[in-house]
This record gives structure tokens, sequence and C-alpha cells, in this order.
């Protein structure tokens, strides 16, 4: 059985090299390059292209890592895209006033309100829907409650 040699594992250790490089090992001799590009306001995909072009191919996410975690720049948020809003409902025709901008001489009557008692569509308010509940076949002598 072979017994511990500390002077073998002392050379193996200083013979001993990494099976994956270092990370941006190849973009290192370029920080100064990249440093002065992005103070003249040049963007990632721009420092890709001319690396590319000058022998040293590298990706635009490959430059933003590098800038993020070496030159130490900050990350900016993502921008959250906008929700779309569905389009308010707006009064029947009938029911909008003519603009200031009429004829003094000409009058319109004011609308006058459903007869049926119905409310009128407006836009609908963000938050729950609550049902109206309403009896469909009740006696004539009853009256109508919304709330039981």
């Amino acid at each position: 059985m072979n017994t511990f040699d500390p002077a073998a594992v002392r050379q193996a250790v200083a013979e001993f090299t990494p099976l994956r490089p270092q990370k941006f090992q190849d973009l290192l001799p370029a920080k100064d390059v990249i440093v002065e590009l992005r103070q003249k306001r040049a963007s990632y995909r721009a420092i890709a292209e001319l690396l590319t072009q000058h022998c040293l191919p590298i990706s635009k996410t490959a430059i933003a890592a590098f800038c993020h975690q070496v030159i130490g720049e900050n990350v900016r948020p993502r921008k959250r895209p906008l929700r779309r809003r569905p389009p308010a409902l707006t009064p029947p025709p009938s029911l909008i006033r003519p603009p200031e901008s009429a004829a003094a001489g000409e009058t319109t009557p004011a609308p006058e309100p459903p007869a049926n008692g119905d409310e009128l569509p407006l836009a609908r308010t963000r938050g729950p829907r609550i049902a109206q509940i309403r009896k469909l076949n009740s006696p004539p002598n009853e009256t109508i409650d919304s709330h039981p």
C-alpha cells in the first residue's frame, strides 16, 4: 500500500491547472478599451462588433456581464411592459352634452333619466364586480329591495 507523500502532493498542487479557464480571461487584456468605449457611450453590441473585428470574438451579453461584474457598472432594472386597460364605457350619444362652443340660440333639453330605473352605463371602475340581485317574479304589493 502506498503511503502519503507530502512532497508529491505539493508538486501536484504546483502543476494543477483548472479545467475551465477563469471567467472573462479573454476580455481582461481589453478592459481599458472597453472602459474607454463605455465612457464614450458605446453600446454593448458596438463593443462586441469592434472586438470581433479585431480577432476577439465575443457576444454583447458577455460584454454586458463583464461591464457589470468586472468594471462595476450599475445594472438598470428592466422596464415592465404597460398593462393595457380595456377602453372605458361611454354613455350613449343621447346623454352626452353638446360642446360649450355651440351657438347660444340653440338649446337642447337636458336628458331625462331612464324611466325604468336602470342606472346609466358609466365607465367601469377597478375592483370587484358586485352582482345586482333582483326578484324576477315578485308580487305587485311587494317592494324590490337590493338587500335582503
